[in-house]
């Protein structure tokens, strides 16, 4: 759905191929990588380029995760991306030791010339495993507290629950 109507996609099948290629990359190069596929194949006008991209990008999403073996990225019927879990690194403390890229199984993190949250909607909602494992204490996540009304909202938004 773009713009609220349904559209077809030429190369469908074609495009999410060459976006599975580099699984390791990261979900901003994956997204590049996926409005480049498109517009190869596909007319996107510029004005709603990027509802092309989102729309694509969920479907990309459903494919990676069960290529990769995972579950689907959502969090109790809410949409993964729209949970406001993941971690900061407060560089004033991180010496660079990349403990948390080891420890993280879900590929949150990378390290290239300095460490990034490159995959800030892998992190498992409420785990704090890497912060545990940091020794400069240079990794944040929003309070519990936060996270609690925050998919309060989230729930009462989706209909999974009512007040």
């Amino acid at each position: 759905m773009v713009g609220g109507q349904e559209v077809g996609v030429a190369d469908f099948d074609e495009i999410m191929a060459k976006s599975l290629e580099n699984l390791k990359a990261t979900d901003e190069e994956q997204r590049r990588i996926l409005l480049e596929e498109l517009k190869a194949r596909n007319y996107v006008p510029t004005a709603i380029e990027k509802e092309y991209l989102d729309a694509i990008w969920v479907e990309f999403k459903k494919l990676r995760a069960k290529k990769l073996g995972q579950i689907e990225e959502q969090y109790h019927g809410i949409p993964r991306e729209e949970i406001h879990w993941f971690p900061t690194i407060d560089y004033e403390k991180c010496s660079g030791c990349g403990v948390c890229v080891k420890f993280c199984q879900r590929g949150v993190y990378t390290f290239d010339d300095k460490l990034q949250v490159a995959n800030p909607y892998r992190c498992v909602v409420s785990c704090t495993g890497c912060k545990s494992q940091c020794k400069d204490d240079a990794i944040l996540f929003p309070t519990l507290v936060e996270l609690r009304d925050s998919m309060k909202a989230l729930r009462k938004k989706y209909g999974i629950i009512s007040e």
